[in-house]
């Protein structure tokens, strides 16, 4: 949601008019009589908005949050609704809600959403408990509210016009869409988070940490993995924010810029597990798929669909192969991987929109979700699907080429079994006897998973 469009969305609106401003108080005031005289308390609810434009989409996309957090305040205090309406005016939009309840107390409930809530200060909420009485916030010891741009009390500002109306309108844009922002980039770090914890707990897995053992690896187990998704969150959010806050930059320049973010993430996940390695491949990866969804917000809640996320990553990683052209005498063990195998990895599956989730992982796992399989043992299956093509990098260093097609032949066989968990718990035990484990596999799990949590939130 970008601010700047935005503003050009405003500015294109229809200004009310004073005849139209006069009728809507009109009305407003005939609901709240006819409301009032059916007993309760009346909470009436409007947006503080400078300037002639009072309707717009982003306004209305406010106002329903505020809707929701009004009616969630009122639930959360089990004070009865009695009547709700809602009126859609030249005005702006105004909330009408007849409560059965105490009026100071429902005041204090809807000061707390002024005075807390992010966009709280763009929330005018009255509560009326008859025709004329008001309840005020200094009963309750609240000052004046103050000015969108400075410490002054509000009506000050504005009777003495102190700011521009173009100034108080491009700070309200502003507030609106940072929370939506930040609110979007937040859903899809936890999604991450969450899907780092699903491919954790998959049980079994051949030679990988899971509920049941630490696999082929003596340094970590299960809370490791919990302890580094957790400290990987906000990385998460940053990229995603990244991609949303960016929009005139190129697919390559928005890849470019999640080079320090991950290396930052690379330090948190080494001092949340003390020095274990534990989402270094997923840091990679889903830093780059954040930073995608990000840029393919639409304001609206929406990022299109997976597949247009798998083409922008690649076009944001198309020259990333181009590294292993001119190779120094110092790699890193994935490009020595490149030079002794011509595998490419990580990058490699960036580069092609990753294809290994986009063909495999998720239409497995969907169909296994489709035929009955519950989350865990979906995620057994498609983990087997994966180890049995993909040319795993971390299996070839730790184990090279023979232990690769060992494993994969394994996988492939276990797939055929009647009873596949069964099949799976007992190639877990032989990976574990030869010190195997599929960690770009369990990578590409979690992506699965992520993409299977995005599709469904």
């Amino acid at each position: 949601m970008n601010k700047q469009e935005a503003l050009r969305r405003l500015a294109q609106e229809e200004p009310i008019t004073l005849e139209q401003l006069l009728n809507q108080r009109e009305k407003r005031a005939a609901c709240q009589a006819r409301l009032l005289a059916q007993g309760g308390v009346l909470v009436c609810f409007t947006l503080n908005t400078a300037g002639a434009v009072k309707t717009c989409p982003l306004f209305t996309k406010a106002f329903e949050e505020g809707m929701r957090c009004i009616k969630e305040q009122l639930q959360w205090r089990q004070i009865p609704l009695l009547l709700e309406e809602r009126l859609c005016g030249a005005a702006g939009e105004e909330l009408y809600l007849l409560v059965q309840g105490e009026p100071r107390q429902v005041k204090w409930l809807m000061l707390e959403i002024e005075e807390t809530f992010p966009l709280g200060r763009l929330f005018d909420i009255d509560v009326l408990s008859a025709p004329g009485r008001k309840v005020s916030r200094e009963e309750w010891g609240h000052p004046p509210r103050k000015c969108l741009l400075c410490e002054e009390r509000a009506a000050l500002c504005a009777r003495s016009q102190h700011h521009s109306i173009a100034l108080l309108q491009e700070k309200t844009v502003e507030m609106i869409c940072t929370y939506f922002n930040q609110q979007f980039a937040q859903s899809i770090a936890a999604l991450c988070s969450q899907a780092l914890l699903y491919e954790v707990a998959v049980t079994p897995k051949p030679g990988l940490v899971d509920r049941a053992g630490s696999g082929a690896h003596r340094d970590m187990d299960i809370f490791t993995f919990q302890q580094s998704a957790c400290a990987l969150t906000p990385y998460f959010t940053d990229c995603a924010l990244w991609g949303i806050q960016n929009p005139a930059l190129s697919p390559a320049e928005l890849f470019a810029g999640l080079r320090y973010p991950g290396r930052r993430a690379e330090q948190a996940m080494y001092q949340a597990t003390q020095g274990v390695n534990t989402h270094k491949g997923v840091i990679f990866s889903m830093g780059i798929l954040c930073a995608a969804i990000g840029r393919l917000f639409n304001g609206e809640g929406g990022w299109q669909n997976s597949q247009a996320v798998f083409s922008l990553c690649r076009q944001m990683c198309a020259g990333l192969l181009e590294d292993f052209s001119h190779l120094p005498p110092q790699t890193s063990p994935g490009e020595r991987l490149y030079r002794q195998y011509g595998v490419l990895g990580a990058r490699g599956e960036a580069a092609e929109g990753f294809p290994s989730v986009r063909e495999i992982g998720l239409p497995v796992f969907k169909q296994c979700i489709a035929q009955g399989k519950n989350i865990n043992d979906a995620g057994v299956v498609t983990l087997l699907h994966l180890i049995a093509v993909v040319e795993d990098t971390n299996i070839l260093h730790r184990s090279g080429r023979e232990g690769l097609t060992w494993l994969q032949a394994q996988a492939q066989a276990a797939l055929k079994k009647e009873d596949v968990l069964t099949a799976a718990a007992r190639l877990d035990r032989l990976a574990v006897e030869k010190n195997i484990s599929p960690g770009g596999c369990a990578d590409l799990l979690a992506l699965t998973y992520f993409f299977w949590l995005l599709e469904n939130a």
